[in-house]
């Protein structure tokens, strides 16, 4: 059994009702296909593959997308 990744349904909240995610959360998505790599939290971000493998890593962070291929990497937690 899978553990929920309550960021993914925000940010799928987010862009179908209107509602935001969390202002201490920020989206880190690919830069081809916009597919959700991370969900930045607390200054760490915050990575889940599958199987229910998550991890909560320091920065940078670099991946490659699971949907495109291309390489993507983020050298901070963004402010807002």
């Amino acid at each position: 059994m899978t553990t929920p990744y309550h960021s993914h349904r925000a940010a799928t909240q987010s862009r179908h009702t209107g509602t935001s995610t969390s202002p201490t959360e920020r989206e880190w998505r690919c830069t081809s296909c916009a597919k959700l790599l991370g969900v930045c939290r607390e200054g760490q971000m915050h990575l889940r593959f599958a199987r229910g493998h998550e991890y909560l890593v320091g920065f940078p962070v670099v991946s490659t997308c699971r949907g495109c291929g291309s390489l993507n990497k983020v050298t901070g937690p963004a402010l807002r």
